[in-house]
């Protein structure tokens, strides 16, 4: 007999979609109004690729209709968000800082599926847009994309602690929308960008906290990940240029227009070195 499966409690919510639970042991991803069922769709290819390959995804399930939509179902990872966990606990922000750096690296170690989209094409696509939407131009900052150096490696694109779940498995990355094939430096550059604080707090994907608590994580973060890969730091500061004009793509609010004048001064000052 087939049983009716709706949508249980609210999970979590995003920049794109919300999680519901879904029966039981697993949750779905419902899109948001404006979100492209398309995206839907290479989410789920991604997450699918990458868990193939050894990375810490939750398993895809399917897809369902939900009140007219295509909505992805994953195994459900029990256990809070890095963040969450930071927020409840302080003191652990410097540790977690440490780990999201050891849990990035190890991933870019694994071997990237090929049907991943490429870092390099996902970039300029996002800096295009972001530009144009603000009526600049795009030419400085995708003639600083540093030229890709060594093998491809596979990035999240968008991680950051509250895109990792700590299940008593262990870390266990969610949303990959955004993952590519690529510079593992960019994704630092990205990640970098993430735990930037937003005029003074917080920023909207990692509230809950004092910005001195975010500091501690992203110092550790950025300790870490330097003693684990190599950095040269003028081809990070260029990354990181274009990762802050490129993270435009997402949304233009008036403060994140300082992002792209912070962006803007970086390539210049990159530019005359």
């Amino acid at each position: 007999m087939h049983v009716a499966i709706g949508l249980g409690e609210l999970i979590a919510s995003g920049s794109r979609s919300r999680i519901y639970a879904w029966g039981r042991g697993a949750v779905a991803k419902v899109p948001d109004v404006n979100t492209p069922d398309e995206w839907i769709h290479a989410e789920a290819r991604y997450s699918a690729a990458v868990a193939s390959v050894g990375a810490p995804a939750p398993r895809f399930l399917g897809v369902e209709e939900i009140e007219g939509r295509p909505a992805a179902i994953y195994e459900r990872v029990v256990g809070p968000s890095m963040w969450d966990h930071v927020v409840s606990h302080p003191d652990q922000s410097a540790p977690c800082g440490a780990m999201l750096a050891k849990v990035q690296v190890e991933l870019a170690a694994l071997v990237p599926p090929v049907s991943l989209p490429r870092q390099g094409d996902r970039l300029s696509a996002k800096i295009r847009r972001a530009t144009e939407a603000l009526q600049t131009s795009a030419d400085a900052a995708l003639s600083l994309l540093p030229v890709a150096n060594g093998p491809s490696r596979l990035c999240h694109g968008d991680l950051h602690p509250g895109n990792i779940i700590l299940a008593k498995s262990g870390a266990v990355l969610v949303d990959w929308f955004d993952a590519s094939c690529g510079e593992l430096l960019a994704d630092v550059a990205r990640t970098m960008q993430l735990l930037i604080p937003d005029h003074g707090r917080c920023p909207a994907h990692l509230v809950g906290a004092d910005i001195s608590t975010l500091k501690v994580l992203a110092d550790a973060y950025a300790e870490r990940v330097g003693e684990l890969v190599p950095i040269e730091p003028l081809t990070l500061k260029k990354w990181q240029a274009a990762e802050a004009v490129a993270r435009l793509s997402e949304g233009a609010s008036p403060r994140q227009r300082a992002a792209l004048a912070w962006g803007a001064a970086s390539l210049l000052e990159v530019r005359a070195v």
